[in-house]
């Protein structure tokens, strides 16, 4: 930009550090780090852009002793040259600049007893690190091409190996922050991956340039763990919509707890950035919300020598965060109970008596509608009311959305007490709204759903009293199900039909029997685009079983379900299979094998497609894309594995809702077998003339059953097969 307010390029917030740094005394002086002696080291690069990585070879001086550390990791002074240049003698350049060489901090992953860790998993660990830290820097640099008020810039960060220590250990290393920001603060985090939010600074750019990576990255990503010094960042964690980024992913749940304390303002207006919607219950007690008591506080920070107790404090409240991401993942349900609930928590469901609960569901809403029984005000009953009309109707994002009026001209917040310090420039100019992607929408969709879960899980007892907010869960499975989320309109619809749902065993005597509505919301599942098929096949046994009570239904009506039911069910075999070959290639170690599921990048565009791989020589890999049978040849860095949406956390894809929520998901257990649709299949064929096709769906039925160990139904139906067949 030109004019009196142009900004500085990006990466001059860094030059400006190292400036500032040179021209201060070394801050690092008095350590005498020069006279520590050199050691080789291999940098290990990544790069973001084919997701490959390259080394080259330097020298460092390097503490022995940490000068903090936290509960994984021991934090070390380090000073490094440049690459040596090939015409300077080994003893030259190890005498050469150290005073005035840049400090640097290695952190080393330890072993319980307090040993550099240098196994496999530690070095896994050290690149995960370092590919969060660029893949924070990819979002960064798209937050700075909307010209925002301030830019930010997350420290470069790399790996170093000490190929001549036992075990040649790996340590990820970035430059040394030191100073104030513009506010006089030093560092500060400013939010984390489960949910806190910094509120007490008047510093909007973190929270929103997390929002930001979420919407830009069509939901598929979440920057968080914001800390730093001033716009520079480092050590993020990186919340993805599959649980890519290591233990402190907590995915759409981690998601659904930054939403849950984000606080839009012009600034997030001016982005273009749409409105989360909370419901009433969230918005009256979101400036209530404090920093998750699972962030450690200062005070319980261990402390380190005199000079850097600031720092160690910070670093150790850091690891010890990251030591109880996954924590926070997999406690279980219980855990944000009372004490006093405790014993008394049970998840409940109806597994094996749906049947006989929708036909009493059925002729209880016949005698006399069920009502809620749970609800606390007329305000509740409202909220629940207008939540279940909208979630049988497409999620819109219009003006209204972004905060804008008709004609696209921002609208004044009267909200905002005071101009926040990043929205004090006045010639900025509002960008496009950034109008969500049908895959963004699936992703909020997911956020949507597990916001509605910590609810269900009781995960924010000071919003209700200790009690469940049921009008908040109603609140973000409606919204979840007009993302069309298969999840949310299985517990809507099951709720509906009197059915418990895992989300929360309150929902059922909070929420009347509807079984129009039911039916909508199992047929609104079935034709969700992003899911895997047995969900899809628990939402038609479900419908299944309401049409068979109601009059009037034709037979073709229940032999299209029958059959897209079925459908589903094949392709969930299917995806087993898909799964199982994934673990197996887990299992070896990755590489890339003829057959192997793949997405490669094609014509190195940065867009992956999925394909299967059928010809491998060294690092060249063919790939068979799916769409258009065409084949492309590409090295190993532009060709990664496909992740089955079916995979575990366990097997190299996301969490299971199991891992997720601490709890089994029955809803999506589908509540009839195959063969039994196939026999009841069959019998409506028969009925429609079509007898050789009925007598195939017998026979299929017969062997089902028998390998089910149902005997007298397999010869019953393989009777009816040989009859209609002769």
């Amino acid at each position: 930009t030109s004019g009196s307010h142009a900004k500085p390029d990006l990466f001059k917030l860094l030059q400006q550090a190292a400036a500032t740094a040179i021209a201060q005394e070394d801050v690092w002086a008095k350590h005498d780090i020069p006279s520590i002696p050199a050691e080789r080291i291999i940098r290990h690069l990544y790069h973001p852009d084919t997701e490959s990585w390259s080394t080259d070879e330097t020298i460092c001086k390097i503490q022995t002793h940490a000068f903090a550390h936290g509960a994984m990791r021991h934090c070390f002074r380090m000073k490094k040259l440049a690459t040596p240049p090939k015409s300077a003698s080994n003893h030259r350049f190890h005498s050469y600049g150290w005073s005035r060489a840049s400090n640097y901090v290695a952190k080393a992953y330890m072993t319980p007893d307090h040993q550099v860790d240098c196994s496999q998993e530690a070095k896994a660990a050290v690149m995960n690190d370092v590919i969060l830290q660029y893949e924070a820097q990819r979002w960064a640099r798209k937050f700075n091409e909307t010209h925002p008020p301030k830019s930010i810039v997350f420290i470069r960060a790399y790996a170093i190996e000490f190929p001549d220590r036992p075990g040649a250990p790996w340590f990820p290393v970035e430059r040394f922050i030191a100073g104030k920001d513009s506010y006089g603060v030093g560092f500060v985090k400013h939010n984390t991956n489960s949910g806190f939010v910094d509120l007490d600074l008047h510093r909007t750019t973190p929270q929103v340039f997390s929002a930001f990576s979420f919407y830009a990255s069509q939901g598929h990503r979440l920057v968080a763990d914001i800390q730093g010094v001033g716009d520079l960042y480092t050590d993020p964690q990186v919340l993805s919509s599959d649980y890519r980024f290591g233990d402190g992913d907590l995915g759409p749940r981690g998601m659904a707890l930054f939403f849950h304390t984000f606080r839009h303002c012009s600034y997030s207006d001016l982005l273009g950035i749409p409105a989360f919607p909370l419901s009433k219950n969230e918005l009256r007690h979101q400036a209530k919300y404090h920093e998750d008591d699972l962030t450690l506080s200062d005070e319980e920070s261990a402390a380190a020598e005199e000079d850097d107790i600031e720092g160690a404090r910070n670093f150790n409240r850091l690891d010890q965060n990251r030591l109880r991401r996954k924590s926070v993942m997999n406690l279980p349900t219980d855990a944000f109970k009372p004490d006093g609930e405790r014993a008394t928590m049970r998840r409940s469901n109806l597994q094996n008596n749906n049947h006989q609960a929708i036909r009493n569901s059925i002729q209880l809403s016949k005698k006399a509608q069920a009502h809620p029984v749970l609800m606390r005000s007329k305000s509740d009953i409202d909220e629940v009311t207008y939540s279940l009309i909208r979630a049988t109707t497409e999620a819109k994002f219009d003006h209204k959305s972004f905060h804008r009026k008709a004609s696209g001209e921002l609208r004044e917040r009267k909200t905002e007490v005071h101009r926040n310090k990043d929205d004090q420039r006045s010639d900025v100019v509002a960008a496009p709204p950034m109008i969500p992607t049908d895959e963004t929408k699936a992703n909020l969709g997911k956020v949507h759903y597990q916001l509605a879960c910590l609810h269900g899980l009781g995960r924010f007892p000071e919003m209700s009293e200790g009690e469940v907010d049921v009008p908040s869960i109603i609140f973000h499975l409606s919204h979840a199900a007009s993302l069309r989320n298969v999840a949310a309109c299985l517990a809507l619809g099951r709720i509906r039909a009197g059915l418990d749902t895992t989300v929360s065993p309150d929902l059922r005597v909070a929420v009347p029997i509807d079984f129009d509505s039911a039916r909508d919301f199992f047929q609104r599942a079935m034709e969700s685009s992003y899911s895997a098929a047995k969900p899809k096949a628990a939402a038609g046994c479900l419908l299944l079983q309401i049409l068979q009570e109601e009059e009037n239904v034709t037979d073709v009506t229940l032999i299209g379900l029958l059959e897209e039911t079925l459908s589903f069910m094949k392709k969930a075999e299917k995806e087993d299979v898909q799964l199982k070959e994934h673990s197996l290639r887990m299992s070896r170690g990755g590489g890339s094998h003829v057959g192997d599921r793949v997405e490669a990048n094609y014509e190195l565009e940065g867009s992956y497609y999925p394909g299967v791989v059928t010809f491998v020589e060294g690092d060249s890999i063919t790939v068979q894309y799916d769409d258009d049978g065409s084949s492309e040849t590409h090295t190993g860095g532009n060709v990664r594995p496909l992740i089955p949406m079916t995979a575990t956390n366990d097997n190299g894809g996301p969490l299971t809702d199991e891992e997720a929520l601490g709890g089994e998901n029955d809803d999506e257990k589908c509540i009839l077998e195959a063969y039994a649709l196939k026999a009841h299949l069959a019998e409506l064929k028969v009925v429609m003339g079509d007898v050789k096709v009925a007598a195939a769906l017998f026979q299929e039925a017969a062997d089902g059953a028998m390998n089910a160990g149902k005997m007298k139904t397999a010869t019953e139906w393989s009777s009816k097969a040989s009859e209609l067949a002769n």
